[in-house]
């Protein structure tokens, strides 16, 4: 309640001057739209279900990083397989509605990646954002994270840039703004649609607005280590 009456109060009061700052506030949410219908194709929900039942056990996002269905998730998504192949399996669902067979490539259990590979090609993939890559993102940039929280479908969130954490373990990036289960695996982009990081985990502590990303460098660097010449 005190947001809203924060919001009607600046609506009410505002001056030339405000106008210039709602408009730019709209040129953000026009961003977001063109970066969910530019990702939404190369985005995945990633199942993890019971070999005997089918019945499904854990869900989470991933995303395309070559044609030929080379895909990153989180690890946690896919541990349940990783530990249990002959009690669980895993299949991928893609926005339109296909969806297939996931094999489990490769991990890095301490930063929380998977490479998985789909059973089908053609695809388009996403890039990495290579300030993302040298550590050169600038606080306060704009960031937008995809995935497919809680089971409800595809969906795109904004949030800003803040830096690494402080104190922490594993290298993980502050980003102010919403994530909620099921976003776990998906990437966060830049405003060119590339990749700054994979969603992680969001704050525990009863705070709000307060999400984590484990740097795209990690992923690049999974990717690159078991990508094999022939493909």
């Amino acid at each position: 309640m005190r947001f809203a009456l924060f919001f009607l109060g600046v609506f009410l009061l505002a001056r030339p001057a405000d106008a210039a700052q709602r408009a730019s506030s709209e040129a953000v949410s026009a961003t977001a739209e063109a970066i969910y219908r530019d990702a939404k194709p190369r985005l995945l929900q990633i199942r993890t279900l019971l070999n005997t039942a089918s019945q499904k056990s854990s869900t989470g996002s991933g995303f395309l990083v070559s044609a030929d269905g080379l895909a990153i998730t989180n690890y946690h998504v896919v541990s349940q397989h990783a530990l249990e192949p002959q009690t669980y399996r895993m299949e991928y669902l893609s926005p339109d509605g296909g969806k297939g067979n996931v094999k489990l490539l490769a991990f890095d259990a301490v930063n929380d990646l998977a490479l998985i590979r789909l059973d089908r090609g053609g695809w388009k993939p996403f890039e990495f954002d290579s300030r993302a890559l040298t550590d050169q993102l600038p606080r306060g940039e704009r960031l937008f994270s995809l995935g497919n929280p809680l089971d409800i479908g595809f969906a795109v969130m904004e949030g800003n840039y803040s830096g690494l954490v402080e104190r922490s373990y594993n290298e993980r990036i502050h980003l102010s703004g919403p994530m909620n289960p099921g976003m776990s695996g998906g990437p966060t982009l830049t405003a060119s649609s590339k990749i700054a990081g994979i969603n992680v985990a969001k704050s525990g502590w009863g705070t709000e607005q307060i999400s984590f990303l484990v740097p795209a460098k990690f992923a690049a660097a999974l990717l690159k280590r078991n990508t094999l010449p022939d493909g």
